[in-house]
């Protein structure tokens, strides 16, 4: 079995006894190995297990080493695996055209242990950079687009989904149903239990919304213990039947928090599309929300001009 940290290299080297003597090279650098004698064969392992290197003879069997390259970096899936090509060349051309056609670096052979040991380390650096980037870049958009403390989609994000789902109405004629939903007394729990058990009940709050969601709804937290739900190809009676289910999926049992358990319920005002802009749909669906939070809490209300013209 692989150990932690081990790096996995792909020697695709024509001869065998060059191949053998690079993997057990590899292996005592205390990387995991393997090989393949074709180009078919080193595409095949690639696409089965990516590795973290791929030492790739010029002159491979089968498919040569330059189309093998040219594969993988038209692949976007493994585009950015390192190439070392091997070769017996001294031609400068052809050495640059390797790195032209987008190979990382180039070992001549004969292959020096120790020089074999130097490249590995430097490719394998610059892989764990670029792997660093690409994994900061995926968090900062993650964050762009996701709210910290409830994992749902964030203002920004919801807004857009919303643009974008009445873009499909105006198009295609679709449907749509924005719910506005806001955590009743909420001031009173962060003013009577703190900020933290405030958080812990918004993060139970958008689990169970999100619980009582069909399958291609969206749920964005709107910000404070505001929450809003698109939900696409939902009639009128489906909007009232769904927002009576986030109701109720809230309110259904308490909440515990530090040991203190709290009734906890929400109140949802409910608008259907009828060619409103963006804004006008959660304007209306927000008016709703007030007359919900007036007559009680803990209940649904619908815009008052709500429909389809």
């Amino acid at each position: 079995m692989a150990q932690p940290g081990q790096h996995l290299v792909l020697v695709a080297e024509t001869s065998e006894a060059t191949r053998a003597q690079l993997l057990s090279q590899l292996e005592a650098y205390g990387h995991r190995v393997a090989g393949a004698g074709d180009g078919e064969q080193a595409l095949a392992l690639v696409a089965r297990e990516p590795p973290d290197v791929v030492l790739l003879d010029d002159d491979l069997a089968g498919l040569d080493g330059m189309t093998v390259l040219d594969r993988l970096r038209a692949d976007p899936g493994l585009a950015a695996v390192p190439v070392i090509i091997l070769t017996d060349s001294s031609d400068p051309q052809r050495l640059v055209g390797a790195l032209r056609r987008g190979a990382d670096d180039v070992l001549r052979r004969p292959v020096d242990p120790a020089e074999l040991d130097a490249r590995m380390m430097a490719t394998l650096r610059v892989k764990g950079l670029h792997d660093a980037l690409l994994d900061a870049n995926r968090r900062l958009a993650r964050q762009a687009l996701t709210d910290d403390l409830t994992g749902l989609a964030n203002r920004r994000h919801g807004g857009h989904q919303l643009g974008r789902e009445i873009a499909l109405c105006v198009r295609h004629g679709r449907l749509l149903a924005l719910m506005h939903v806001d955590v009743d007394h909420f001031k009173a729990i962060n003013d009577t239990h703190g900020h933290q058990a405030g958080d812990q009940v918004l993060i139970e709050v958008a689990r169970r919304l999100l619980a009582g969601m069909r399958g291609g709804d969206e749920l964005a937290r709107w910000g404070g213990d505001e929450f809003v739900a698109l939900l696409p190809d939902t009639d009128e009676a489906g909007a009232l039947r769904a927002a009576e289910r986030l109701r109720t999926a809230v309110a259904a049992s308490p909440i515990e928090v530090a040991g203190t358990v709290l009734d906890v319920t929400v109140s949802v005002g409910w608008a259907h599309w009828s060619g409103d802009t963006p804004d006008e749909l959660l304007a209306r669906a927000d008016k709703a929300l007030y007359m919900a939070k007036e007559a009680g809490r803990d209940r649904v209300f619908p815009a008052a001009d709500g429909g389809c013209d």
